[in-house]
Order: structure tokens, then sequence, then C-alpha cells
């Protein structure tokens, strides 16, 4: 797993005690267990509900009380976000997102839904099927990773939508079907496309206006990687100045893989964010070093 110090920028094995740095937004919704307000459950990533009132000795008696369908028969990965009485949830590609008033028990009343509009030529280059791991929301704001890469900020009120980033470009290879996660006044994305020789990543954007805050590849030079090559140890030792690049033969780097669809987690108190990567590119292994 790596470690990224986020008030820097470095990868570093220093904990900043800074727990005021995330989100209050998420941290307040999180703490009210009859929520649901992050894909995680909370920030280290549990996914688990504190939720007493279904157990083993009645659990034998759940029945459906009601069912709602996106409309899209492709694979669901993302947990509805639920906070009060209202739900986000969005679907498989083209990765439309409801908000329902989930209040009366008979069944839930859309409120809104937004529909993205994608060019289908990202479908073919999206594996494995055309999931989506979920949207995340801070406040206000609800946060839709769309598959062709395009970061959107919707008001959770309207569904309106508040800004845009893109990330990547499928004709690339590059692809979103992963994580979301929202620190502080930053949201974190991951991307997808390993399988292409893709360069993955994950970047930062600014919450307020989408605007890039930062990005840390899976190889390269250490100022590309955002890693300190004094204070990250491997076996006791600094690693030393860019020990990823003497890991590929010439340039493979620059098309080496590395996915980051998920998942990841953020510890508050040590101000310290964690993800892990995919497989490396190009697949074969007879082919790289």
């Amino acid at each position: 797993m790596r470690r990224s110090a986020l008030a820097c920028g470095l990868l570093a094995t220093v904990a900043l005690s800074s727990p005021v740095l995330a989100n209050e937004d998420v941290i307040k919704a999180t703490s009210d267990p009859n929520n649901w307000a992050m894909q995680q459950g909370q920030y280290a990533g549990w996914r688990y509900s504190e939720l007493d009132q279904i157990n083993t000795s009645n659990v034998k008696d759940l029945k459906v009380a009601w069912q709602f369908s996106t409309g899209v028969l492709r694979g669901h990965e993302g947990s509805p976000i639920v906070i009060g009485d209202r739900m986000y949830l969005n679907s498989a590609f083209p990765n439309n997102v409801f908000a329902l008033d989930i209040s009366d028990p008979a069944g839930p009343k859309i409120l809104w839904k937004y529909s993205p509009k994608q060019d289908p030529s990202v479908i073919p280059v999206m594996c494995c099927d055309t999931v989506n791991r979920g949207v995340q929301i801070a406040g206000d704001t609800l946060i839709l990773g769309q598959a062709d890469t395009t970061l959107v900020a919707l008001d959770a009120k309207t569904g309106k939508e508040k800004w845009k980033a893109v990330n990547g470009d499928p004709k690339k290879g590059e692809t979103h079907t992963g994580f979301i996660l929202i620190v502080n006044d930053k949201v974190i994305m991951g991307t997808s496309g390993a399988e292409f020789g893709v360069r993955c990543h994950v970047t930062a954007y600014n919450l307020a206006d989408g605007s890039r805050a930062w990005r840390a590849y899976s190889m390269g030079p250490d100022s590309d990687i955002l890693m300190d090559p004094e204070k990250t140890i491997s076996l006791g030792k600094p690693v030393g100045k860019d020990s990823s690049l003497k890991t590929w033969t010439g340039d493979q780097w620059k098309i080496g893989g590395g996915s980051t669809w998920g998942y990841a987690s953020y510890d508050p108190e040590a101000n310290l964010f964690y993800y892990g990567s995919g497989n490396p590119s190009t697949w074969n292994p007879a082919h790289r070093a």
C-alpha cells in the first residue's frame, strides 16, 4: 500500500497530527449510524454498519419491501448513499444518477435524475464490464466519476452541475470504473486502463471548483509518483532516488499500468491517504523485464 501525506503531496512515513483535515461534512454524516454516507462506510473503509435492528436472530425474516431499477442491465458495483430520508445511487454506463426520497415505506420517489452524455466508444476499453463504484457526497455536493473519466460535481438538492473536470483520455485506454474519496477540500480519483498500456495515477481535484491540485503516478521518477526517496523505506532502508525507474527496462515505465480503480482509505489522525495499485502493463510478463 502507498501512503501519501496530503498536506505536502509526498509519499512519507511521517504522520501529521491534523484531524481537522478530514472533511467535516463527511465526518458528521458518517458519524450517524442511521446514514450510509460514503461508499466505504467511513474513512477507515470498514464497510460495517453499527445498526443492530437486523441481527443473526431475525435476519431470516427479511422480505423485499420495494425495488428500484436504474434501467441499466449491466454490473452495479457502487453502494447507494443514504443520508436521512434521501438516497443517491448511480448506474453502470451511461452512469445515470438518481436522488430518491425513501421516507415512504411503500417505495421511493424520484427527486431528480442526472443523465450524462458520453461517447459510447468508451465501452470497449472498459474492464471488466461497464461498472462504476459509486458516488460520494460532502454537504450539498455529490461527486460522480463517469466512465469517460469526467469528474462531475452535482448539487445534491437539485442535481444541477456545479463543475466538471476531465481526468483522462479513453482514446488512450484511460477509463473510470473505480473509487472516489473526498478528503478535506479535495476529491481524490483513481483511473483504470492498465490492460491498454496506460500509465495510471491518482489525482486530487479541489472540491470547490474542480481544478487539479496534484497527481501521483503509479510508476516513474520520484517527482511524478510524489515520493520522498529518503523517507520511503524498503526492508528497513531508504529506497533511494528514482527507485521505480530502476525496476523497468528503458522507458517501459511510460506504459507501466498500475491501475488505481480501488479501493482507498484515509486516516484523519495521521493525515495519511492509503491506496493500492493494480497489475503492471503490458499484461504478459514475458514482455517486461
